[in-house]
């Protein structure tokens, strides 16, 4: 078995089986004159069994542009069928120009062994990677993407709790941030998340922190503190993370959207979630929440509207009082009756009802009652007031209810 390890250069399988470009060390020149990306051989990459590699089921491999690899060559010393079993990590430096003049390993996207991307499709063209090449006149096709479709990190994200969300500025890559992958030199390849840092993104030329404990610092603490090598990570290229945190008293669950939407399940099983822009939830059956100790529901900015189709709405407080402060106006447009059973019920303001108000037990005031109609009574019962008791008799026999006399006490 012949092995080989190299640099990918192009992962744009016309077949999307996960095939990709590899530029061989000992074989391939860095020479693009010699032989350009797109005439490198495909090669073959192979998967853990832990994913099932058929029916799509399972996932892909996560190689890209300046992967390390490793492999052997499937059709021995012919070497033209690559099979890639490995990938490496390591420490990218700036370029062993200075050191050993070694001008293969330098950082350069007009030579192999580095990520060959340019900024636009349309900059391939006259290139040794663009369609009709000099070196290969009669190939008609060139690298088919660039870096403008392709994801990238973002450069910041602002995240404000004013009921306006996050904002997200993308990164503009200009030619002399080129090659883009690494992203960046004299540091472990391995994510920065992995090795005692809190989450960041990581962007040409530095990093850009975005730490979940200074931006929730007022609203939950967060007990983030990953050590080497206990916090498993997986960075993707467009800046989503997820973290399975085995450091000791402090193991983590973290799912971090690049938006600054994360999930994350704490070492004492809290969690906290964190969503920076609009949230739906549809439970078409039932649902049910047991909450053991205190519930707080708080609205910086908006509305609270509740809605039921078909069905009621019921408050049961087996212990305890409901209070209610209202700095503003209570509104309450009822269709139906309105009952209350309480052996007390007292209200410190002012109630209007437009409509009629039937009392079933007796009423007392301390203040006066002002009616603009009459108070009346049901036949045959007086009005007691506070000095006098009125009553009314009426006088003669076919003339009765035309004369009236009352009696004062």
């Amino acid at each position: 078995m012949i092995t080989f390890y190299g640099i990918v250069e192009d992962r744009q399988d016309p077949l999307k089986v996960g095939r990709v470009r590899v530029r061989i060390h000992g074989i391939h020149s860095e020479n693009k004159q010699f032989i350009a990306t797109p005439d490198l051989p495909w090669a073959q990459v192979l998967l853990p069994t832990t994913v099932a590699g058929l029916s799509g089921i399972g996932t892909q491999h996560g190689l890209i542009e300046g992967s390390t690899v490793f492999g052997f060559f499937r059709d021995g010393k012919t070497r033209q069928d690559p099979v890639i079993t490995h990938v490496s990590a390591g420490i990218p430096q700036k370029g062993y120009k200075e050191t050993t003049k070694d001008e293969l390993l330098n950082r350069n996207i007009e030579k192999g062994f580095n990520d060959p991307r340019r900024l636009t499709v349309d900059e391939y063209k006259d290139t040794p990677d663009g369609p009709n090449p000099e070196q290969a006149p009669n190939r008609s096709h060139g690298l088919s993407t660039a870096l403008d479709t392709a994801p990238k990190t973002p450069k910041e994200i602002v995240i404000n709790y004013d009921a306006t969300g996050s904002t997200i500025t993308e990164l503009e890559l200009t030619a002399d941030m080129l090659p883009y992958y690494p992203l960046y030199v004299d540091e472990s390849d391995l994510s920065s998340i992995s090795r005692g840092g809190i989450l960041d993104h990581a962007i040409n030329g530095g990093m850009l922190h975005t730490s979940t404990q200074k931006i929730l610092g007022d609203f939950v603490d967060v007990q983030a503190k990953p050590v080497y090598p206990y916090n498993k990570v997986l960075q993707t290229e467009a800046g989503h993370v997820l973290e399975i945190d085995d450091t000791p008293k402090s193991e983590r669950i973290n799912v971090h959207h690049r938006s600054g939407t994360f999930h994350e399940i704490h070492a004492d099983g809290s969690e906290v979630t964190r969503i920076v822009n609009n949230n739906y939830t549809a439970i078409l059956k039932d649902d049910k929440v047991y909450i053991a100790g205190n519930a707080d529901l708080q609205v910086g900015h908006g509305n609270v509207n509740i809605t039921v189709d078909t069905g009621n709405v019921n408050m049961n407080v087996l212990k305890g009082n409901v209070d209610a402060q209202i700095q503003g106006t209570l509104n309450a447009d009822v269709v139906g009756n309105t009952t209350f059973t309480s052996p007390e019920t007292t209200m410190t303001t002012n109630l209007k009802v437009d409509g009629t108000v039937h009392i079933t037990g007796a009423q007392t005031n301390d203040s006066t009652i002002d009616a603009v109609g009459d108070v009346s009574t049901d036949a045959g019962n007086g009005i007691t007031l506070a000095t006098h008791k009125h009553e009314t008799t009426v006088k003669g026999g076919s003339s009765a209810g035309k004369y009236t006399s009352v009696k004062g006490k």
